[in-house]
């Protein structure tokens, strides 16, 4: 085994019931993979953790003086394990809570230490379950180490075999206790508790994403929302596992403009322009070993897009005035309160970029279809408020009663989401004496609200409800059969003006015998107009632009 990385090894085991013996030639045999595993020379150990169960304890002593007769240096720690049983079924709920303490607790440092798990024979039980819990659950940065030698050689040749592990076996016991333990888990909520269903199952989703996966994650959701937020706890929660080292790069991708996108991005070398007097690292280096964290995203130009992707696909760009590429190991995640997959349509946003940044998309609701989570939240805020400026912050309990009525109403359209809610209550803290909210104050802010709104502030005014909408939306049949063969997506996700466009071209199309036949009737005005009429190439670029084809129109008419 190669050993050309700077990383120092730091290895973890499990110890063999068995281990212990009275028989000096046996205790020698039991013993001796432990000894061998500490003699490698290609394979040096830093550290080696040793897990005893409780029958071994009384004999650590033993066995330490016999590990130390071949030790090269490694430093030895032994942890008790605090079960009743030696890694029994019996016992499996306390031991599995007692490691995922203890590897809760560990922190790892993957810039500096390769971490292992020493598979070792005589102890199937237990490497099964620590291999499951470690790898399996939660995603931790080791990998798996076994002791080999090979036939027909001498005594002593042996040698470190690594390579990944699983196993599958009380996979459904172990995970049945893990989401249960998750469900009083709040981390990706900042600790404010939401009584949405919806919500709690998107947080869940994006906690599991977030632990078991390093691939680009896309957050859309209107604004104030709360995606830069998430994101930020993404990060948080990947870097208490030992996932990122790094920093959390943020980057407002609506500010990017001109030249100077390129050299805060990617950075620039000394004299690469006017007025570079000394080189910029680029805000995609900063982000190496971390997370770049890049919010309206569907901002970015069509060059900086066609860059970014090289740099996301392979971890590799060229700074400004670079002939030399440089490279920066980032995880990304992507924010936006646009649809990219209508920019996709339209052409400003890549479709390549937008297929590598989309492998795993939350779409984050509105505060107005989270009404439930109104009151936490506002009592978030008056915590957030106190812990920041000093201040004593609270309603009166009437004050809060009206405050409440009036949030949650409809009457309560909340633009800016989060960000709204978060300014009116600096607002009624701030017209509030000594922090106290009494009626007036939430009076006085409730008709300013009212009179924003009825400017025609952005988004201020709800949809008015259709007789479809509460009816149940009967249009665009056509569009909605070939969504549900997996052909197209929804009607709802589509401009109005698209949608009727659509349904009448897959309507025409089914009707005529021919491509040709479906162009003639589709464009016999503006054909008139033409020496020669491509109604076909016109009718094809059509539906193209919707991600159809003429036989797949046709084919699910069948």
């Amino acid at each position: 085994m190669s050993t050309a990385s700077a990383k120092r090894n730091i290895v973890f085991a499990t110890i063999p019931r068995d281990y212990v013996v009275l028989n000096p030639a046996e205790r020698e045999s039991k013993w001796r993979q432990f000894i061998e595993l500490l003699s490698l020379e290609d394979f040096p150990i830093h550290r080696l953790y040793l897990f005893i169960n409780p029958t071994g304890r009384k004999y650590i002593r033993l066995f330490y003086a016999e590990l130390k007769k071949a030790n090269r240096g490694t430093r030895i720690s032994f942890v008790p394990v605090k079960t009743k049983n030696d890694f029994t079924v019996r016992d499996i709920h306390t031991s599995y809570r007692f490691f995922s303490g203890f590897f809760s607790r560990f922190t790892f440092d993957a810039g500096s230490f390769d971490y292992y798990m020493y598979f070792s024979s005589g102890n199937l039980f237990a490497h099964a379950f620590m291999l499951i819990l470690l790898i399996n659950l939660h995603n931790l940065p080791l990998r798996i180490v076994h002791l080999r030698r090979e036939r027909d050689t001498g005594e002593r040749d042996w040698f470190a075999e690594v390579y990944e592990g699983k196993i599958s076996r009380w996979i459904s016991e172990i995970g049945q206790y893990e989401r249960n333990r998750s469900d009083t888990l709040d981390f990706l909520k900042s600790s404010i508790k939401t009584g949405n269903a919806a919500f709690n199952g998107l947080i869940r989703d994006i906690e599991h994403v977030a632990l078991h996966s390093s691939a680009p994650i896309l957050l859309s959701g209107p604004t104030g929302s709360g995606k830069s937020q998430l994101a930020r706890r993404i990060y948080e929660l990947r870097h208490d596992r030992g996932m990122v080292s790094g920093h959390f790069i943020s980057v407002n991708c609506a500010t990017l403009r001109g030249d100077s996108a390129l050299s805060t991005l990617f950075g620039h070398v000394k004299g690469s322009f006017t007025g570079a007097n000394q080189a910029r690292e680029g805000l995609l280096r900063a982000a190496n070993n971390g997370i770049l964290f890049l919010d309206e995203v569907g901002e970015l130009t069509p060059d900086i897009q066609v860059l970014l992707l090289k740099a996301i696909e392979e971890k590799r760009f060229m700074p400004f005035g670079s002939d030399r590429e440089v490279e920066s190991n980032f995880q990304l995640i992507c924010a936006s309160n646009r649809r990219l997959v209508d920019d996709v349509r339209t052409g400003s946003f890549r479709l390549d970029l937008f297929s590598r940044i989309n492998l795993w998309h939350f779409d984050l609701p509105a505060l107005s279809e989270r009404r439930e989570d109104i009151e936490p939240n506002v009592d978030y805020e008056l915590r957030r408020i106190t812990a920041e400026k000093g201040l004593f912050a609270e309603f009166l309990p009437a004050a809060r009663r009206r405050w409440l009525d009036f949030a949650v109403s409809d009457e309560a359209v909340w633009p800016s989401n989060f960000r709204t809610l978060a300014a009116s209550m600096e607002r009624m803290l701030t017209r509030s004496f000594q922090g106290v909210i009494d009626e007036d104050t939430v009076e006085q802010e409730i008709a300013l609200l009212r009179a924003k709104w009825k400017r025609g502030h952005p988004h201020a005014v709800p949809p008015e409800r259709s007789p479809e909408a509460l009816c149940g939306d009967t249009r665009f049949p056509l569009q909605k059969e070939l969504a549900r063969r997996g052909l197209l997506p929804p009607p709802e996700e589509r401009d109005l003006f698209d949608a009727v466009q659509l349904e009448e071209v897959i309507a025409v199309c089914r009707a005529s015998a021919s491509r040709s036949e479906a162009g003639r009737k589709l464009f016999a005005r503006s054909r008139e107009k033409k020496r020669s009429a491509d109604d076909t190439a016109r009718l094809n670029k059509y539906l193209k632009s919707h991600g159809l084809s003429w036989e797949a129109v046709c084919a699910a008419a069948g």
